[in-house]
C-alpha cells in the first residue's frame, strides 16, 4: 500500500537528484515551510548522501560560496522569493560588478507550490535571472504525518471555516486548501473522483464548507489535468477523495479514547504528537529531563499504537520479557570467553540493545502516567456516561433513561477536572439536541464553569450544533443524519470503547457501494461498473442512473476532514486498511486533541486569542541593499502551528530550527494551455525560450484577490486483564 512518507520522500530526493551537474558538490537552502515539509518525510543523511556539502535556512545570514552552486526549496510566497533575489543582489556601490554580491555560483530552484504570476515577474525584473539554472514546481505543499496521515499544519484553519469574525477571509482559506489538496493528489500521481458531505439541511441549495471545497477542488483537478495531458492519461478515475469537514463528527473529537496513540495525546503533555519530555532519576538519584520521540520509526510504538490500553500494558511487559531474554549475552557472561570477533559482534549489537530498552522504558512510563490520571480523575468512572451520550445506548444497547441523573454527581464532584467536565456538558448537549437555557446555566453552576468555557459549550452552535431550546428555539426532534449501526455481529470487547466514528461507518459504506448519495454527492458523474454503462437501454425502459452502484472497489481512497483530524480517526482508517484491504489514506488541515478542540472553541465566535505569527518570518532587507533594490513588500501568509512535529527526525546540521510557525503562498494561476510545461509526475518545469531566458507559460487571468497589506508578525509566547468488558489496571 502507498505510503505517504515514502512518496513524499522520493519526490523530494528526485528532485535533488535531478541537478547533477559533472558530479560536482552543492548546497541546499530551504526557507521554514519547505524545511517542516522536507524533513517530515526525509533525514538529513538523506539529504547529504547526494553531494550536498551544506544545508542551510535561507532565513539566516550565511556564508557566500561563490564556487558552489546551491538547490533551492522555497515557498512559493514573497518572503522567500525577495531573499532568493537578495542572494544574488548587485552591489550598490558598484553596479557595474554584477557578480560581486552573489552568494553562489547559480541556482537551482524548486518551489513546492506554484509560482504566482506576479513573483515570477519580479525574478524574471531581478539579477537572479542571470544565475538561475533549473526552475521547477514539484506539488509538495503539505506534511507527512505519518505513512498514512498526511496535514497541511494549519490549525488556524479551524477559525477561518467556523469563525464569523473571519467570514471574508473564508473564500480565500478554501481556494488554499484546495490547491493544497492538488499537491497532495499530484505527488500520488491520481485523478481521483470528488465526493463530499451534505447533510440534510442544506439540501434547499444551501452550501457547506465541505460542499463548496469539493467544487473548488474538482475545478483546480481540471486545471492541474489541462495543463498535464499525460498525467491525466494515466491517473483518469484513479480513485476516490472524499471531502468531509469537522462538523461530521463533533462527538469524536470530544469523547475519551483509549487506544494507546490517542490516550496518550490526550492525556500527557505531548508536544505536536511525537515529542515526550519526562523526568527519571540518574545513576546518583538526582532528577533528569528526558526527552523522546515518538515515530514510526519507533518500532515499539508501530505495534502498540492502536491497541487498548490495556492490551498495551500486557503487550509492552510480554514483549520487554522476550527480548531481554533474546539479548541476555549482551548482558555478559564472565564465564564465557569470546573470539574477538564475537566481541566485535557484541558491541556493534549494544547501541539497537540499548536504544529498544529505551524505547520500551519510555512506553511503559507513559501507559503508567495514562493509568494514573484514569483513575485519579474518575474517567473510569464517568466515562460510561459518556459512551451512553456518544451512542445514545446503554451498555446493554437500551436508551439511556437516567443519564442526566447519573452525569450530575460528577459535575460536582471536585476530583473531575474541568476540562473533563466540560467535555461532558458538550456530550449532554449535542445528546439533547440543545438545554433550555436556565438548565443550561444550573448546570454551568453545578460544575462552576467560567464564563469563558461556557462560551466554548455554547460555540457548537457555530458547527451545527443546537445548544439552546425554548422560546424561538423549540427542540427538534429530528433523526440524526448518519445513525450508528449496530450489526448482530458487532462486539465491543470494552464497556468505555463502544462508541465508533461516523468517518469510518461513512467510508465502509463507501468501500460496499453503500454509501448514501444524496448525502455524498460527487462533484461529477459517479464512476460506474463498465457492465451497467454497456447494458441495453431496451431491456430497462425506465431510468436506471438511480440504481448504478459506484465502481469504488480496489481503488485508492483519500479522505480529507478540513477543520481538524483526531487521532480516533486515524486509527479507524489504519483498520479499515487492514480489514477491507484497501488503500486509505487521510489528511486535514491540522490533527487535533480534545484538549485543543475544546481551547479553539473557546475563541471560535471572535476569532483566535492572540495573533499567531506565519512560519516564515517576515522579510527584513538587507543591510548594503538599497532602497531601490528592495521593492515594498505585499503579500500575505497563513499562522500556523506552534512547532515542527517532523524537525524531530533530523539529525544534526549546520542549521538552525524552522521558526515554529506556517505561511500561505498568494493565489496560484490557472495554467491552462501549457501543457508541455509539466514533466513526468506532475513536476511542471518553468521552460527558456530561444535566448536562454525563462519564460512564464500562458495562463489564464488570476482570480481577483483583496489587497492585503504586510505586517510584521508579532513575538511568539515563549496489569491482569479483567474478564468483564469494564476495563480497570494493574
Amino acid at each position: 500500500m502507498t505510503s505517504v512518507v515514502e512518496v513524499l520522500h522520493d519526490r523530494i530526493m528526485d528532485s535533488i537528484d535531478s541537478v547533477n551537474r559533472n558530479g560536482s558538490f552543492k548546497i541546499v537552502v530551504m526557507d521554514a515551510k519547505a524545511h517542516k515539509i522536507v524533513l517530515s518525510a526525509c533525514k538529513m543523511a538523506d539529504i547529504m548522501e547526494r553531494k550536498v556539502t551544506l544545508v542551510e535556512k535561507l532565513e539566516e545570514d550565511r556564508q557566500a560560496y561563490i564556487s558552489l552552486e546551491a538547490i533551492y526549496l522555497l515557498t512559493p510566497c514573497i518572503e522567500s522569493v525577495q531573499r532568493l533575489i537578495d542572494d544574488f543582489a548587485i552591489d550598490p556601490a558598484d553596479p557595474e560588478d554584477k557578480r560581486k554580491r552573489r552568494k553562489y555560483n547559480a541556482a537551482h530552484v524548486f518551489f513546492t507550490a506554484p509560482l504566482d504570476d506576479r513573483l515570477f515577474d519580479r525574478m524574471r525584473k531581478s539579477p537572479i535571472i542571470g544565475f538561475l539554472t533549473t526552475l521547477k514546481e514539484i506539488f509538495i505543499d503539505f506534511t507527512a504525518i505519518e505513512s498514512r496521515v498526511f496535514s497541511f499544519e494549519s490549525p488556524s484553519s479551524f477559525y477561518t471555516l467556523y469563525s464569523p469574525a473571519k467570514k471574508m477571509e473564508l473564500p480565500q482559506e478554501l481556494d488554499y486548501i484546495a490547491k493544497q489538496l492538488v499537491s497532495v493528489i499530484a505527488t500520488l500521481g491520481d485523478y481521483p473522483s470528488v465526493r463530499y458531505f451534505r447533510p440534510p439541511e442544506t439540501l434547499d441549495g444551501k452550501r457547506t464548507q465541505s460542499m463548496k471545497l469539493a467544487m473548488l477542488l474538482q475545478g483546480e483537478l481540471e486545471s492541474y489535468m489541462r495543463s498535464s495531458p499525460e498525467t491525466a492519461g494515466r491517473s483518469q478515475g484513479q480513485g476516490t477523495i472524499l471531502i468531509l469537514d469537522r462538523s461530521v463528527d463533533i462527538t469524536a473529537a470530544i469523547v475519551h479514547e483509549f487506544t494507546y496513540q490517542a490516550m496518550t495525546n490526550d492525556l500527557l503533555p505531548i508536544e505536536d504528537g511525537t515529542k515526550y519530555t519526562y523526568e527519571i532519576e540518574d545513576a546518583n538519584g538526582n532528577p533528569e529531563q528526558v526527552s523522546v520521540v515518538i515515530d514510526e520509526s519507533d518500532q515499539v510504538f508501530l505495534e502498540i499504537r492502536h491497541s487498548h490500553i490495556v492490551e498495551t500494558a500486557t503487550t509492552l511487559t510480554s514483549n520487554l520479557n522476550k527480548f531481554i531474554a533474546e539479548n541476555e549475552s549482551l548482558r555478559g557472561d564472565k564465564d564465557k570467553v569470546a573470539s574477538l570477533r564475537n566481541m566485535k559482534d557484541q558491541l556493534a549489537n549494544l547501541p539497537q540493545y540499548q536504544d529498544m530498552k529505551a524505547k520500551y522504558s519510555t512506553h511503559i512510563h507513559m501507559a503508567k502516567e495514562c493509568m494514573k490520571i484514569f483513575e485519579k480523575f474518575k474517567i473510569n468512572q464517568f466515562g460510561l456516561v459518556e459512551q451512553q451520550l456518544a451512542t445514545g445506548e446503554t451498555v446493554d444497547g437500551h436508551l439511556p433513561k437516567q443519564v442526566a441523573a447519573e452525569m450530575v454527581p460528577f459535575l460536582d464532584d471536585p476530583e473531575v477536572s474541568t476540562m473533563d467536565k466540560i467535555r461532558l456538558l458538550m456530550l449532554y448537549t449535542i445528546c439533547r439536541s440543545g438545554l433550555m437555557a436556565e438548565d443550561q446555566e444550573s448546570l454551568f453552576r453545578l460544575a462552576k464553569i467560567s464564563e469563558g468555557n461556557a462560551e466554548a459549550i455554547r460555540n457548537l452552535s457555530l458547527l451545527g450544533i443546537n445548544t439552546e431550546r425554548g422560546g424561538k428555539n423549540p427542540r427538534q426532534k429530528k433523526k440524526p443524519f448518519y445513525p450508528r449501526k449496530k450489526t448482530e455481529e458487532e462486539e465491543q470487547s470494552y464497556d468505555l470503547s463502544r462508541y465508533v466514528t461516523k468517518v469510518k461507518k461513512i467510508v465502509e459504506e463507501h468501500a460496499n457501494g453503500t454509501l448514501d448519495v444524496t448525502l455524498f454527492p460527487y462533484t461529477t458523474e459517479a464512476p460506474t461498473d463498465t457492465a451497467e454503462n454497456t447494458r441495453s437501454l431496451r431491456k430497462t425502459p425506465q431510468p436506471t442512473w438511480e440504481k448504478k452502484k459506484p465502481n469504488v472497489k480496489g481503488s485508492r481512497l483519500l479522505v480529507f476532514i478540513a477543520g481538524g483530524v483526531t487521532y480516533s480517526e486515524i486509527r479507524a482508517m489504519h483498520e479499515l486498511c487492514h480489514s477491507l484491504g484497501r488503500d486509505i489514506i487521510i489528511g486535514s488541515t491540522h490533527i487535533i486533541t480534545p484538549r485543543q478542540f475544546v481551547h479553539s472553541l473557546r475563541y471560535l465566535a471572535r476569532g483566535p486569542s492572540r495573533p499567531i505569527p506565519p512560519v516564515i518570518p517576515p522579510y527584513k532587507a538587507p543591510v548594503l541593499t538599497s532602497s531601490a533594490s528592495t521593492p515594498a513588500l505585499s503579500g500575505q501568509q497563513r499562522p500556523g502551528p506552534p512547532s515542527s512535529q517532523s524537525s524531530m527526525r533530523s539529525a544534526p546540521v549546520p542549521m538552525q530550527s524552522a521558526p515554529p510557525v506556517r505561511p500561505a503562498p498568494p493565489a496560484t494561476p490557472d495554467y491552462r494551455g501549457a501543457p508541455n510545461s509539466v514533466g513526468a509526475g506532475g513536476i511542471r518545469t518553468i521552460q527558456k525560450d530561444a535566448s536562454g531566458r525563462f519564460v512564464a507559460p500562458p495562463s489564464a487571468p488570476m482570480r481577483p484577490q483583496p489587497p492585503v497589506t504586510y505586517q510584521p508578525a508579532p513575538p511568539a509566547d515563549s496489569g491482569d486483564r479483567k474478564k468483564s468488558k469494564k476495563f480497570g489496571f494493574i
